[in-house]
């Protein structure tokens, strides 16, 4: 993972945490907490509108969101627990005392419905 080929990389809290476990020579820094905010990228799911498994789909976002699940991602997968109470893994900053980039999610989607075409050809997909 840390090949130690470039000064910098930017990724998410599972694969730093990672990198620390594996002892590799990274530090874990959260960008512009006096500025504009890290940008906190939510994890997501959500029940496709006419999907052909509605009741299995419920059961599984049912599922994610009981605060035991949520507590085992932080552990296994250095996620940051949203629910109050629920300690941060070792390494990860809680999310009460991170100053989070403001981002709007809907415009955010609309930008990148506009500019898939120009991403796949970019991309080569």
């Amino acid at each position: 993972m840390a090949a130690g080929e470039v000064a910098f990389g930017l990724t998410d809290t599972d694969d730093a945490h990672e990198a620390l476990a594996e002892h590799a020579p990274v530090t874990v820094v959260y960008p512009d907490q006096d500025g504009l905010g890290t940008l906190v990228m939510p994890t997501a799911v959500v029940l496709l509108k006419g999907g052909p498994h509605p009741q299995p789909g419920r059961q599984l976002i049912d599922c994610l969101l009981r605060p035991e699940v949520e507590r085992r991602l932080a552990e296994s997968a250095a996620h940051m627990p949203l629910r109050p109470g629920l300690p941060p893994p070792q390494g990860v900053v809680a999310i009460g005392e991170l100053h989070a980039m403001p981002v709007d999610y809907a415009h955010l989607g609309e930008i990148m419905q506009r500019i898939e075409p120009w991403l796949r050809e970019w991309t080569g997909v």
